[in-house]
């Protein structure tokens, strides 16, 4: 005979209330989504021959990916911070737009760095729990980052040993000299 033994408490916890969305959770799940597609669409560029009639689509889907993530990540930046644990989300948000709208190898590299070169930037201060779902948040579109920088557009921008993401320490600048 089976013993029912409850293993879930019947009254909720402290740590559900700690779970709560933010207008800045929120819009880094579109992002996330949205960044995952648009990289799926420039995946699909790489086997693309110019000769191919069904390039065009694969073009128009790539833009149309392009764009949609960049709405997004306009929209988190326009999303109101409602605790400390949204800033390394918006700040990895602003990573990939960087990201998508750099044109040199010298900003790709640069960019891929921050996140080694400042590490407090892009996680959370603390062990809770909330800390600690935005930092696998974090992690994850990490993920997303490298997933990108690896596609033969970027790649030919980055040399294979920038891949690692490495920072080159003197060399890295945050913003252009005035």
């Amino acid at each position: 005979m089976a013993i029912h033994t409850p293993i879930i408490s019947p009254c909720p916890s402290e740590a559900l209330a700690s779970f709560r969305s933010t207008p800045v959770t929120l819009h880094f799940a579109s992002v996330m989504r949205d960044f995952s597609a648009y990289i799926e669409a420039e995946r699909d560029l790489e086997h693309c021959d110019s000769w191919d009639p069904a390039c065009d689509a694969w073009i128009r889907d790539a833009e149309r990916a392009r764009t949609r993530v960049l709405d997004a990540i306009a929209n988190l930046c326009a999303a109101p911070n409602q605790r400390r644990e949204d800033l390394p989300l918006r700040r990895c948000a602003d990573l990939a737009q960087m990201l998508i709208e750099s044109d040199s190898p010298e900003q790709v590299r640069d960019i891929l760095a921050l996140p080694v070169r400042f590490p407090d930037f892009f996680r959370c201060a603390g062990t809770g729990l909330v800390a600690g779902r935005v930092d696998l948040m974090v992690a994850a579109f990490q993920q997303h980052l490298h997933a990108l920088a690896r596609l033969p557009d970027f790649t030919g921008m980055v040399e294979a040993d920038d891949l690692a993401i490495e920072p080159d320490a003197p060399n890295l600048m945050l913003a252009p000299a005035a």
